[in-house]
Parts: structure tokens; C-alpha cells; sequence
């Protein structure tokens, strides 16, 4: 800063100190320069908008990501409500009671196969003319397993999948004429059991595996999994579970009447009838198949035979 206090003549020194007591600026000089600083002042840059660049991209990233959850949120909501209404959907037409009628069937199969031979069981009722046969063709239940995998609850779905509409139940409701290698190679020769042709001769009996899985993806317990399910892959899968179900045979074998239970044991095979309202067995009795003396055709088929001549053996416990 000028001043008319300071000439060219003076000593550097009193013109230094005359100097710093006018100007602010020449004070902040000498102290600066005795702290080792190159200025007393920061250096004033001007605004570069480069440097906001970094801010802007996590701006944009956290945008672009909240923007996606919700999408997906909403996405998982959408699929969540349209398999709910599927489900709501299907359920119509569903017998009352059927929602214990799982329940009722597990406890019955466990006592169908419980160790020991209890005592035999033929309602009176089954031994008029033609009763068994009017009864047989009531809406029925089926399985047939080895008695070990019904005694426990965990073992009854696995048993249930494995067992088909077979030679012991079509023989027991359409008999051969006789018990001879022909007679039953005539009635099981050249039939799929489990297949289309049987299934529609025998449509009042439904497999116990089709009411299990199918009432499965319509129980309280698959819709709660749905309703808390955070994944669309999960409810993808549930969406399947669902479109393969048997629904409509469910329905079927959810008006069951009867269930008719064959539980193989080394002492022979254990048939029980189970009246399902009643909650009590009609029949129950233990028999062997006839020991069978076949010829090489006959052999090639025996499994099938010895079906079919224990059922021959069952309902002559009954009408005999």
C-alpha cells in the first residue's frame, strides 16, 4: 500500500515497520513469512464442475438401484396376488370336511398297519347278496404299501406316491370266474393297471397319493408360504407345484366315502376297509395269496396273479 510516510531515503527497516502499521496486508506479509508460509491468504481456485461428477454417480447408482427394488418389489407383489387368485381359484368345488380328511386318513393307515394280528373284522352288513359289490362301489380311497412304511406318519407320502390302482383291486371289484392259471391269466394278461383303461373302469376309486398332493397346494400351509415367499424364483417353483397338482382328482378323491387299505406284512397281506365318516374299519382281515403252481407264461406274469388271487381269497372271507 502507497503512503506519503515512507521515501526511498529511508532506512529499509523504518520504512518496513511504517509500512506494516498502515497496511493490514503488509502486517499479514511479516507474520506469515515468520511462520515459513509462502502467503498469508489460501489460494482461491475457481469452481471446476469435474469435481461434482464422483456425487452425481453414487446419486445416480443409488437412484437406478432404489428404482429397481421397487420395480421388483412390485413385480413380486403382482406374481404373489395373481398365484393367491389361483389358488382361490381352485379351491371351489372342494367337499366339506376336507380339510381334515388328510389327518384322518394318516391316523387310520397307522392303525390299518400297526404291529400284531388284530382281531378280524367283517361287518355283517357286507355278507348280504351283491353288498360287498354295491359297496365297492362307493367313493373309495386306495393304497397298497408294506406295512412298515404306513406305520409312521413321514413314511406315508413316499408309500402313498409309490402305490398305483393294481391287480388286487381290480380283481376284488371284477373277479375272475375261477382261481386257475387261466382264469387269472385272463382277467390280468395284457392290462396296464395303472393305466387309462383301468383307472376309468375303477373311477369311484381314487389313489390316496392324489388326494395328498393335491389338496397339498391348496391347504392353509402352501398358502402362507406363498404369502411370505421374498423371491419371485420361489413363487415361480409354487406356481408349478400348483399347475402340476392334481386338483381336479383331489376333488374326486375328497368325497371319499371309504378307503381301502392293503398293507403287506411277512404274515400275509392285512386288507381294511375303512368307513371314513364313521372313522372305523367295515373289514378287516389277513389272508395269503393261494400258493400257485404256474406254468412258464403264468410266471412271467406272477406278481399280477398272486394279486388277483388274494383279492379272490379276501372276498370269499367276506361272502362265504
Amino acid at each position: 500500500m502507497a503512503t506519503f510516510l515512507v521515501t526511498p531515503r529511508m532506512n529499509p527497516a523504518l520504512r518496513a515497520r511504517v509500512e506494516r502499521a498502515v497496511s493490514p496486508k503488509a502486517r499479514a506479509r511479516h507474520h506469515a513469512a515468520g511462520l515459513s508460509m509462502a502467503s498469508p491468504f489460501a489460494s482461491r481456485e475457481g469452481f471446476r464442475p469435474a469435481k461434482l461428477l464422483p456425487l452425481l454417480a453414487i446419486v445416480l447408482i443409488g437412484g437406478l438401484f432404489a428404482a429397481m427394488t421397487i420395480h421388483e418389489r412390485r413385480e413380486l407383489e403382482a406374481d404373489r396376488a395373481a398365484l393367491l387368485g389361483e389358488i382361490d381359484g381352485l379351491r371351489p368345488g372342494l367337499p366339506p370336511g376336507h380339510e381334515v380328511l388328510v389327518a384322518d386318513t394318516e391316523r387310520l393307515l397307522v392303525e390299518a398297519a400297526a404291529d400284531g394280528e388284530p382281531p378280524e373284522i367283517i361287518d355283517p352288513a357286507l355278507r348280504a347278496a351283491g353288498a360287498l359289490d354295491a359297496t365297492l362301489r362307493r367313493p373309495a380311497l386306495y393304497v397298497r404299501a408294506p406295512a412298515a412304511e404306513l406305520r409312521e406318519v413321514r413314511g406315508i407320502d413316499d408309500a402313498a406316491r409309490g402305490s398305483d390302482k393294481d391287480a388286487f383291486l381290480v380283481c376284488l371289484m371284477f373277479p375272475p370266474t375261477a382261481t386257475s392259471e387261466r382264469d387269472l391269466l385272463a382277467k390280468v394278461r395284457g392290462v396296464y393297471f395303472a393305466g387309462a383303461k383301468v383307472d376309468n373302469e375303477t373311477a369311484n376309486v381314487r389313489r390316496l397319493a392324489e388326494l395328498r398332493v393335491g389338496l397339498a397346494v391348496l391347504a392353509p400351509a402352501f398358502e402362507s408360504s406363498v404369502r411370505t415367499a421374498q423371491d419371485r424364483n420361489v413363487l415361480k417353483r409354487m406356481r408349478k407345484d400348483l399347475q402340476k397338482a392334481p386338483v381336479d382328482l383331489a376333488k374326486k378323491a375328497a368325497a371319499a366315502e371309504l378307503m381301502l387299505v392293503v398293507a403287506d406284512t411277512p404274515a400275509g397281506a392285512r386288507v381294511t376297509l375303512f368307513d371314513l365318516a364313521a372313522k372305523k374299519p367295515l373289514l378287516r382281515v389277513l389272508r395269503r395269496h393261494e400258493e400257485l403252481t404256474l406254468t412258464s407264461l403264468g410266471a412271467t406274469h406272477r406278481e399280477e396273479l398272486e394279486a388277483c388271487s388274494l383279492a379272490v381269497a379276501v372276498r370269499r372271507a367276506v361272502t362265504e
